[in-house]
């Protein structure tokens, strides 16, 4: 618990500096932003598996809060701070329950004025997770460029590059000489996306993104993949014969799709759909699908 409890102080550092720079922005026009979101969610490979027998699926009730200000620096230029709370409860699979609490600042640039001059926006956040099954507790970072352009009255394109790690507080080394260290993760993204508006109401999009880094797969004991991981611990979440497995220099294909249906100026109920291909070293793969039903709201 005491691991547990310095990941949360880390993620209360982190929401206390946001706010101690959002006082020394004070000159800037600041505005106070608020976004919620609610969502279901399945997951039909949610223990990343290779085998049909060790994948299980479950649904999830997802809710994400962020609050915080936004702080205009001219006609251009913006920095934005929020301080945010996720948290997942699933169906079946008790263990993947996750409530994760932290901060975001983002600086956006818009290159001339008008609504089809491109735009630039750099991002970096942090957040202290915790699980139902403490093994997979630790703290994630994330930095994202990302930018894009309006080309008409219905079209934008953007896209980007991230960096994200997570470094897990609970690590239990089970074989001698490997890491126990199974979730501890680096990975680097490119990505895309396409924003296309039907009509006053509807809008549609698309996108793209692959990923090199590490991942975790869990499975039952499984000695293709034990020859190609890099660390390897007991993970309950799935069951007391489940094992995760993390598998490093691994190439990920994400493809979603979707529509977006505005309710009113501030809030839209949105469906999506996404697909992930996973490839790493000896042959190993696997696949996976994602539904995700929201209601989203801005302020």
């Amino acid at each position: 618990m005491g691991i547990v409890t310095a990941s949360r102080t880390r993620s209360a550092l982190v929401v206390l500096a946001l706010g101690t720079l959002a006082g020394l922005t004070g000159e800037a026009a600041a505005e106070e932003i608020v976004s919620a979101e609610g969502a279901v969610s399945h997951d039909n490979n949610l223990s990343r598996a290779l085998s049909a027998s060790d994948i299980v699926s479950d649904t999830a009730l997802n809710l994400a809060v962020s609050g915080g200000f936004h702080f205009a620096l001219g006609e251009r230029d913006a920095i934005t701070l929020t301080g945010d709370l996720r948290a997942s409860q699933f169906r079946q699979f008790h263990g993947m329950n996750s409530t994760a609490l932290g901060g975001t600042a983002s600086w956006s640039k818009k290159f001339g004025l008008g609504a089809f001059v491109p735009w630039t926006k750099v991002s970096a956040s942090v957040a202290g997770e915790r699980y139902g099954e403490n093994v997979r507790d630790g703290l994630r970072t994330n930095v994202t460029l990302r930018a894009g352009q309006r080309l008409s009255e219905r079209l934008e394109l953007s896209g980007g590059g991230s960096f994200e790690r997570f470094r897990a507080d609970n690590v239990t080394q089970v074989v001698p000489r490997l890491s126990g260290d199974a979730f501890s993760l680096e990975g680097r993204s490119l990505f895309g996306r396409a924003d296309y508006v039907l009509d006053d109401r509807w809008a549609v999009f698309a996108g793209a993104r692959a990923r090199n880094g590490d991942v975790t797969s869990s499975t039952r004991l499984n000695p293709e993949i034990f020859l190609y991981s890099s660390a390897l611990t007991p993970d309950p979440a799935f069951g007391s014969d489940y094992i995760a497995y993390r598998l490093s220099g691994a190439t990920t294909w994400d493809f979603i799709a979707g529509m977006s249906l505005a309710l009113s100026d501030y809030s839209s109920a949105n469906l999506a759909v996404g697909r992930a291909l996973t490839y790493a070293s000896g042959g190993i793969e696997y696949q996976s699908t994602q539904i995700n039903a929201s209601i989203i709201f801005n302020y």
